[in-house]
């Protein structure tokens, strides 16, 4: 299932909580009004004394009558108010009985927060995560706070330099969008912790409530060759990559090469997100004259630009055979 995919499945999930949430404050409603029908008639009031004051405050000039008008409504608003959670506490209900609840306070189960352009909730990525996990579990375990020191071996600096690139991560994660630099591109051979830190930077920057778009280079190309080859909906991977905040690409070089796709695609998808100030966190066993080799010169001018983005190289042993 694509992330497309997920977030539209995600957002009927969503759409449903709040269903529920307006069919189980109507029960309570009921079950407020039948054990004493007086708080129907208050909170009638209550809407009856906003509606009088809008119409009071019709073609009034006059800015100190229109604050006397505001006031006389609040004023009556707060005793009304005062006497229905007076008579909930008589009931032995809540004083917020009749407020709408929200699994989660912050989106009100929008599954969004934030002003244009709103991004998706912390609520909302931990359940995309979630989802994901599903697919790859190991995504869920990889994070700063599971980052083994004592596993790094210490000869030729293997531990101070995987230290010093787990520090400039946490920094990237934790300033995201206002980071020093747009791109970090991840080198070193396999098994030194890339795509370790790939998944740490993707798990805080979604913790934190910031969408974020964590793909292997081959789920990469496949959205590039649907892209290219398919119909609107399939290209909608493509657009995702495209428009993601923060894309993260794992294992870049392992993908296919082919014809009219890779190289050309992967050029639009780095130059169109530089180009719009866009994050993109890369991680490839590659080196720079392997990544010129296979991709040529103008993506390898996009991975390695200095203006917008930094390297950092890794090496050592294999951390998965100690």
């Amino acid at each position: 299932m694509t992330r497309a995919e997920q977030i539209r499945g995600l957002l009927e999930e969503y759409a449903a909580r709040r269903r529920e949430n307006a069919d189980a404050l109507r029960r309570r409603e009921e079950e407020a009004y039948r054990l004493d029908p007086e708080i129907r008639r208050l909170r009638e009031e209550a809407v009856a004394t906003a509606v009088g004051a809008m119409r009071k405050s019709m073609g009034v000039r006059d800015e100190a009558r229109l604050r006397a008008i505001a006031e006389e409504m609040r004023e009556r608003g707060r005793a009304i108010n005062a006497e229905i959670r007076f008579r909930l506490q008589r009931l032995g209900l809540k004083e917020n009985y009749l407020e709408m609840a929200y699994r989660c306070p912050l989106c009100r189960d929008t599954g969004y927060v934030g002003d244009a352009p709103a991004r998706f909730c912390a609520c909302f990525e931990r359940r995309l995560s979630q989802m994901r996990a599903g697919e790859n579990p190991a995504i869920v375990r990889q994070t700063f706070e599971t980052f083994e020191e004592s596993r790094i071996p210490e000869e030729n600096n293997q531990r101070l330099l995987l230290l010093g690139a787990r520090r400039m991560c946490e920094e990237y994660a934790d300033g995201f969008p206002e980071t020093r630099w747009k791109n970090v591109l991840l080198l070193g051979a396999g098994g030194l912790g890339k795509t370790f830190l790939l998944n740490c930077v993707y798990e805080r920057v979604t913790r934190r409530g910031f969408a974020a778009l964590n793909v292997t280079a081959y789920q990469m190309f496949e959205r590039m060759r649907k892209q290219h080859v398919g119909s609107d909906l399939e290209a909608e991977g493509f657009r995702d990559m495209l428009e993601a905040p923060l894309l993260l690409i794992d294992d870049l070089g392992t993908e296919p090469i082919m014809r009219n796709i890779t190289i050309e695609y992967l050029f639009t998808l780095l130059n169109e997100r530089m180009t719009r100030g866009q994050h993109t966190f890369l991680a490839t066993n590659l080196n720079r004259t392997q990544i010129m080799e296979r991709y040529g010169e103008r993506v390898a001018s996009r991975l390695f630009d200095k203006t917008a983005g930094v390297c950092i190289r890794l090496e050592g042993k294999d951390l998965r055979t100690l």
